[in-house]
């Protein structure tokens, strides 16, 4: 019976010791917002808007994502919010751009419109951005809160 439990603790250990060869400890990919473009109308009350990210993987190794789930304020105004499984692999010390497509429905451009209609339109303007990014069965999920000044296109 002995030898039964030490070959047992010997599987346990050998088990373990894989794991930790297989997912060693990852650094957390590092998420800039790197712009807002507002895209073709997509009818008269839809307009969609593109977020550029650039992330920046640490480690040796690729990183496959499942989905990002994300939500992007301007002027601490929440406008967009959405999901996708869209992701390409990020890949391992470099920086992959990655395009989030999000629609914005009429209520939200028209708040933000009154925003800047009682304050201006400045060079630049306020973000805020938060994203869990859902990685494979490995690894953890990340969640990112980013906020930041973005210049508007065009201004010098």
């Amino acid at each position: 019976m002995s030898k039964i439990l030490r070959l047992m603790s010997l599987c346990v250990c050998l088990l373990l010791a894989s794991c930790a060869a297989i997912n060693p400890t990852l650094k957390d990919p590092d998420v800039k917002l790197v712009g807002l473009r507002l895209l073709p109308a997509q009818g008269i009350l839809q307009r969609q808007i593109a977020v550029d990210l650039s992330i920046l993987n640490p480690n040796r190794q690729d990183l496959s994502v499942r989905g990002i789930n994300y939500n992007v304020g301007i002027e601490n105004i929440n406008l967009l919010s959405g999901a996708t499984d869209q992701v390409p692999v990020l890949r391992g010390m470099q920086e992959t751009p990655v395009t989030l497509v999000i629609s914005a429905d009429i209520i939200s451009i028209v708040r933000l419109l009154e925003h800047f209609s009682s304050n201006g339109v400045g060079d630049k303007v306020n973000y805020n951005f938060s994203a869990v990014i859902d990685f494979s069965a490995w690894l953890p999920s990340m969640h990112v809160d980013k906020k930041g000044v973005l210049p508007l296109s065009g201004s010098k």
